[in-house]
């Protein structure tokens, strides 16, 4: 009997729907920090990809550079 009273004084074991309810809202904040990471990695993998797109551009413009500069040193 005591342990009915127990279990039944917590209103969380005593009502399935309650139970339920509170392990739906525990999973809804933890999908929550779920996404909110992913977005948070994407933005920082576009942050990434911008700069690797801007490197490309210099070291094209670098290497151009280069081959003008060592063309006049070839032609001696």
């Amino acid at each position: 009997m005591e342990s009915y009273l127990t279990k039944y004084q917590n209103p969380k074991e005593a009502d399935a729907m309650t139970k339920m309810q509170t392990d739906i809202d525990e999973t809804k904040i933890i999908l929550h920090s779920a996404i909110t990471g992913i977005l948070q990695r994407g933005e920082k993998l576009d942050t990434l990809v911008a700069k690797s797109e801007d490197l490309s551009t210099q070291s094209k413009v670098f290497y151009k550079t280069a081959r003008k500069t060592n063309q006049c040193c070839h032609l001696i």
